[in-house]
């Protein structure tokens, strides 16, 4: 069993199930110093916090049975500052450690979620601290690339539907049904849905609707300012694996001076060399991916795609160099390509910030 601790960068591996073998009460009591522990770390009253690396299915029935009353309030609460106290702190909680888990334990991670989730909505009210925890929640179901799970939370967003994050969300989740094999989260249950999905794709043409309906969503979220310039990228992204590559070269016509988003731009410039490639305009897609690596440089993708051409299109010794570049130099946080799929997971760490802040 391995601990991590909160605010550093961490990949679980998780253990057993808290307590699951002790009596309800002392679970619950367990759960509470956990959550008390949470409370102090959020608070500033200590630098960090240790929690035991859990089954997250089991960390969810745990949660289930505690009665929040036992999480600590600030000293002199009125009875009903104590319950918004409480309920944050909980939702919180099971939201941080479904995020941590998520990599290995994307299904677990989403369930904990899930019920977390319906914690937050049977607040009466939304407040901000509600909006701050489904825009995290959003980036952490998105992270897992599973288009079923991020559209039955999409079911429920009642009162973000104007929310550009989310408009957006709309069109990412059409577009994850359609997500490479190799992107997806790494485990059984997922590939298992990733077999069924690819079958029902190519049986039904699921696929090519899904694509369709992605486009839809992605041109209704350009009529929010803040959503545009990723919405048009996305949309012209979804065109070219269909093959319209005039359609996507339209769609990222000045998307570049649009937004300050590093991706964004990075993105646009490798798109277009794409399209442009496959217009056979090699002189321009060349242009573009070398603008591409102005905004990154050494990214895998821009690189890869200018060797691919000096290869086939006989440029010296260019193509090895920049593969011999590459090799020396692979690290894959210079290319937001390796994060396209898992949309707004690159938000995470703000997001959550945002709602330790609003536990204070």
């Amino acid at each position: 069993m391995r601990r991590v601790r909160l605010g550093l960068i961490a990949t679980v591996v998780c253990g057993t199930a808290w307590a699951t073998t002790r009596p309800t009460a002392q679970s619950q009591v367990s759960t509470a110093a956990l959550i008390a522990a949470y409370a102090d770390f959020v608070q500033g009253r200590r630098a960090d916090v240790d929690l035991t690396v859990i089954d997250l299915d089991g960390a969810r029935q745990d949660l289930a049975r505690l009665d929040p009353r036992m999480i600590p309030a600030p000293p002199g609460a009125t009875p009903e500052a104590a319950r918004e106290t409480q309920r944050r702190l909980i939702t919180s909680f099971a939201l941080e450690i479904a995020a941590l888990g998520s990599r290995r334990h994307q299904s677990a991670a989403a369930r904990l979620i899930e019920w977390a989730c319906g914690y937050v909505r049977a607040h009466p009210t939304p407040n901000e601290f509600d909006r701050a925890w489904q825009l995290a929640a959003l980036s952490a179901l998105e992270g897992g690339i599973d288009s079923q799970t991020l559209r039955a939370h999409l079911g429920h967003l009642h009162g973000l539907d104007a929310e550009p994050r989310v408009l957006l969300a709309h069109g990412i989740v059409e577009e994850q049904f359609n997500a490479p094999s190799e992107v997806l989260t790494r485990s059984l249950a997922s590939a298992d849905l990733a077999k069924a999905r690819e079958e029902m794709a190519h049986a039904e043409g699921e696929g090519l609707r899904a694509a369709d309906r992605a486009i839809a969503r992605f041109k209704e979220a350009t009529a929010s300012e803040p959503a545009r310039p990723e919405a048009l990228v996305r949309q012209a992204h979804v065109e070219l694996r269909l093959g319209r590559f005039e359609a996507a070269l339209a769609t990222l016509q000045g998307v570049e001076t649009q937004t300050e988003d590093r991706a964004l731009v990075y993105l646009t410039h490798l798109f277009r060399g794409l399209a442009l490639e496959g217009a056979n305009r090699t002189t321009d897609a060349q242009r573009s991916y070398r603008a591409a690596l102005g905004v990154s440089p050494g990214a895998h993708s821009a690189v890869l795609r200018l060797a691919a051409l000096g290869f086939r299109h006989e440029r010296g010794d260019e193509p090895s160099q920049l593969l011999d570049t590459l090799l020396h130099n692979d690290d894959p946080r210079r290319d937001p390509w390796w994060s396209y799929y898992a949309g707004d997971w690159r938000f995470w760490y703000a997001r959550i910030g945002r709602v330790r802040t609003l536990l204070k």
